[in-house]
């Protein structure tokens, strides 16, 4: 996790004492529940007819959502696993108050995410909490509802890897961002697609989730949790070396996209995208966990890949180091890319420049210049295997060479070696030189 402030106190008995620290983390769900039986569902292709927009974060997402939210004129329908961006709530509040239906199942794992929820809900919309382990109703049939997902209008569909908090959907208006003013965040992706075919099939996902939902009798009413503490990071010190405003795609004829859920059909999808590889890999990820079941799976993909094309590019971007904790791990996972896919430090793996980006959230997977997976799973079990994650897969040389760019990017400027892991914790006095932000939990919970 990033460093955590925590609360301090001073003594009783000596009031003349030097402050101590109360060590209280910031409390989130517990994702070890007992699961319903879930019943998998078909995922057809769908042949999308319309255009897509692709976009990236910190660069351009708020201004895409802000762009499509501000034309919707009858429906909003949101599913997403952390939602506590003020400015993105006040795009639903602004809808809300336009008269546009506004649905949204969220996972809800503090009191910040409920108070906002019940801000919501008293405008107007019908907000049902997400049938995972943090369930209100005891419906846990996943361990996660981790997606990223909106449908507007039944028309547009927009699939990220962020999620609706101020690192992941930053308040960049200017689409691309202004250099002169411009706010950091986490490497994220995002596609917003026009078709009526995957807005059907989107909100059908949606609907069944909520109404599992709310298929079982009202648990008793859980306390609240309260943030005793709270997370940050040291904000960059540096843009990007370059900012990516969205792009738009007119589809010149009907292009076939897969979209991949978990834990309906990931597995079925992905590693078969991997072993078909004969020019490039390009992933970008929060983690991998490598010696877990199914995400081995991924990896013997790869391998086999490489086997038959040698000259295979390879080449992985991950996420920040939080303490020193995670560094044993860390370097396991590095020894087992080695030994299962050949992949080096350095050479085929990096960690990203957090001079630059706050972290990389991204779940992003490109193949051969026109194979594009953009989706919210992780490389971990839970992820591919066990909770509720959405994304889309398809190939279109223009939409892979603009996520390509910024995959080139984030590559030239990664850390080619594991970086220094921050203080475990800091007290506020520690904060008074200025140069931290801070980071919404569910931004960084293993899931």
């Amino acid at each position: 996790m990033p460093s955590v402030v925590h609360r301090v106190r001073r003594g009783r008995a000596v009031p003349e004492a030097a402050p101590r620290i109360e060590v209280m983390f910031p409390e989130l769900v517990g994702r070890t529940c007992h699961l319903k039986p879930y019943t998998r569902v078909p995922v057809p292709k769908a042949k999308v007819q319309g255009e897509i927009i692709a976009y990236a974060s910190p660069d351009s997402t708020f201004a895409v959502t802000k762009r499509l939210f501000d034309a919707a004129r009858r429906s909003i329908l949101i599913g997403i696993y952390d939602f506590t961006a003020p400015h993105v709530k006040q795009l639903v509040s602004d809808a809300l108050a336009r008269g546009v239906k506004v649905r949204l199942m969220l996972d809800i794992d503090s009191a910040e995410e409920q108070a906002l929820f019940d801000d919501l809900v008293t405008l107007g919309m019908q907000g049902v909490p997400a049938p995972s382990c943090a369930s209100q109703n005891g419906n846990p049939y996943f361990r996660s509802s981790h997606e990223k997902v909106i449908v507007i209008d039944g028309e547009w569909v927009l699939v990220q890897s962020g999620n609706y908090s101020a690192n992941s959907c930053p308040l960049n208006v200017k689409d691309g961002g202004d250099p002169a003013h411009f706010v950091p965040g986490n490497r994220d992706s995002g596609l917003a697609v026009r078709s009526k075919a995957l807005a059907r099939f989107f909100s059908g996902i949606l609907s069944s989730d909520m109404a599992l939902e709310l298929g079982g009798p009202p648990a008793a009413e859980a306390a609240p949790r309260a943030l005793e503490a709270f997370l940050v990071e040291r904000a960059p010190a540096l843009t990007p070396s370059t900012l990516y405003p969205s792009r738009i795609y007119k589809l010149a004829a009907p292009l076939e996209v897969q979209p991949v859920l978990s834990p309906d059909n990931y597995m079925d999808v992905v590693p078969g995208v991997l072993r078909a590889a004969r020019r490039s890999i390009l992933v970008e990820q929060q983690y991998i966990r490598a010696s877990q079941d199914k995400i081995s799976d991924l990896l013997d993909a790869i391998r086999d890949a490489k086997r038959g094309n040698p000259r295979l590019d390879v080449r992985i971007v991950l996420g920040k180091v939080f303490n020193a904790s995670e560094l044993p791990r860390e370097r396991e996972m590095l020894q087992h890319l080695e030994q299962a896919c050949g992949l080096k430090l350095g050479r085929n793996v990096r960690y990203v420049n957090t001079q630059r980006l706050v972290n990389c959230h991204n779940k992003m997977v490109l193949v051969d210049g026109s194979g594009v997976l953009v989706s919210s799973q992780n490389w971990s079990k839970a992820a591919v295997w066990e909770n509720r994650e959405a994304g889309l897969y398809f190939r279109h040389p223009g939409v892979c060479g603009y996520f390509t760019g910024i995959f080139e990017t984030d590559w030239k400027d990664a850390f080619r070696q594991l970086p220094a892991a921050a203080p475990e914790s800091l007290t506020p006095q520690d904060l008074g030189g200025g140069g931290y932000l801070r980071v919404d939990p569910g931004d960084y919970a293993e899931v």
